[in-house]
């Protein structure tokens, strides 16, 4: 019995399939270390320079106007943004009240290491109500639309992020583009109509 199990191993194939293990292996080890090196870099070298933006990212900035405010607005609030797209200088500016300058400290960002300086946050505020509105469920609407809220100390704050650090951004990372939870919205808003609750519920959108 034990000669007829031995009979059945060729030992050609015994070496071929330990070169191939070890090329496999070898292989393996490779990638491994390569994409450790790449991740080395990106977290420790330098980010490479990349042109800052100029204005507000378009795909963010649809997701505000034809699926945030409007669904916002068939719950009786009327948001407007009260700010957006800051360039670098804006943002020391903004940086310095309250610091170097008379003012009150609005932000702990200096330029460049806001994301608002890379046109994917505003922040908002309701026209009528001001800051005294429902933030939770203002957050769940935006959360449907594919946004960030910011937290307690920032709650006016709204973003797209993805987990990307400021410095990624530098770097020229961008988040994925986001697409409208209903075709209805991008309808409304081309005939600059209002949404409606009986669209949302065609959309299939929660009950906020």
């Amino acid at each position: 019995m034990a000669r007829f199990l031995f009979s059945k191993f060729n030992p050609k194939s015994i070496v071929v399939t330990a070169v191939v293990f070890l090329l496999v292996l070898i292989t393996g080890l490779f990638f491994i270390a390569r994409n450790d090196n790449a991740f080395m870099l990106e977290n420790n070298a330098e980010p490479k320079k990349v042109p800052m933006p100029t204005e507000i990212n378009a795909n963010f900035l649809t997701q505000i106007k034809e699926c945030f405010i409007p669904i916002t607005a068939v719950y009786g609030y009327t948001l407007r943004i009260s700010s957006g797209f800051r360039t670098v200088a804006e943002q020391d500016q903004l940086y310095n009240q309250g610091r170097t300058v008379n003012g009150h400290i609005v932000t702990e960002a200096q330029g460049g290491k806001s994301i608002h300086n890379f046109g994917f946050a505003v922040d908002i505020v309701d026209r009528w109500k001001e800051y005294d509105i429902d933030w939770e469920k203002i957050g769940r609407m935006a959360e449907y639309c594919g946004l960030e809220h910011g937290d307690e100390g920032d709650i006016s704050h709204f973003e797209i992020r993805d987990g990307l650090t400021t410095a990624r951004f530098a770097a020229g990372r961008r988040p994925l583009v986001r697409i409208l939870p209903c075709a209805i919205m991008n309808e409304r808003a081309q005939v600059n109509q209002s949404l409606t609750l009986k669209d949302l519920q065609n959309c299939g959108a929660p009950k906020f």
